[in-house]
């Protein structure tokens, strides 16, 4: 599947500012399963330098710096991207709970760590983990479908996803709330899982798009594995992965601050994402 990807952020702040240091991550990750074609930034004010690095979870970014004072921020990200179907089928008994990591452990560690307000997942985790009766697969299976029915079609632009009890005690969540349940109900079966950020191709009934999130779990020897919630199926081309890493936090598109002189200052956002595919 081929993807034209236009993802338009505004930030406009109600007195001049001086920005500080950026991270920008729109640009899409090189995996097995996608192959990112022309990819172009613009930014506005003009950065007096940028340079491509990667952070802490190897994620692709744009690191920029500014100079003087405005009171807008403006990127404009152009992405093209060809994905592929490249996971291998499994077969249920493949995986078996509880999961042992034998070689790198350590690189793990972060994925395993219990997310916060996750410490009463029991009840919702042990009757999967009867259900499966072993069978990792099955287990991921369940869950998927389990959380799927907390999937709530409205839209929260602004603030972080909800802690895993918050989600559970509401009964509804949109897909970063889904995500970040997901990871931990993985967590707590002893699976490595980490929350991914990116696009998602949609069934068409939406003319005014937004970021998607979905979890990814490591299983042995086979790498990471996609899951979405929100549609209740395993991730395939239909899906474009940018950053991935332990929590939420670390993924945001644009990451950095500003300063600024006298009186408070104020800041909105607005996106505007366009995707076509074919």
């Amino acid at each position: 599947m081929f993807f034209e990807i236009d993802h338009i952020t505004r930030y406009a702040y109600s007195a001049p500012v001086h920005l500080g240091e950026h991270l920008l991550r729109f640009l899409p990750a090189q995996l097995a399963g996608q192959r990112p074609g022309r990819c172009c930034l613009e930014i506005d004010p003009g950065p007096t330098r940028r340079e491509e690095d990667v952070d802490s979870w190897g994620n692709r970014v744009e690191r920029v710096r500014f100079q003087g004072y405005t009171d807008q921020l403006e990127i404009r990200a152009h992405l093209e991207v060809e994905t592929q179907e490249t996971a291998s089928q499994l077969d249920p008994g493949d995986v078996r709970l509880p999961v042992y990591y034998t070689s790198g452990t350590a690189a793990l560690a972060p994925y395993l760590k219990p997310l916060e307000d996750s410490a009463n997942l029991q009840s919702f985790v042990v009757p999967l983990l009867a259900t499966a009766a072993g069978d990792g697969l099955a287990f991921l299976k369940e869950l998927n479908q389990a959380i799927h029915r907390f999937y709530h079609r409205g839209v929260r632009l602004e603030g972080p996803p909800r802690t895993p009890a918050q989600t559970l005690a509401l009964g509804e969540g949109v897909c970063r709330d889904l995500a970040v349940l997901f990871m931990a109900a993985c967590r707590q079966a002893g699976l490595a899982a980490r929350f991914v950020s990116g696009y998602q191709q949609g069934d068409g009934t939406r003319e005014v798009r937004y970021l998607h999130a979905w979890p990814e779990v490591y299983l042995p020897g086979r790498g990471w594995r996609g899951y979405d919630p929100t549609d209740g199926m395993v991730v395939g081309s239909d899906h474009v992965a940018v950053a991935a890493a332990p929590v939420a936090a670390a993924v945001t598109p644009v990451e950095g601050g500003y300063s600024f002189r006298g009186a408070v200052v104020t800041s909105t956002l607005e996106t505007d994402i366009r995707i076509t595919t074919r």
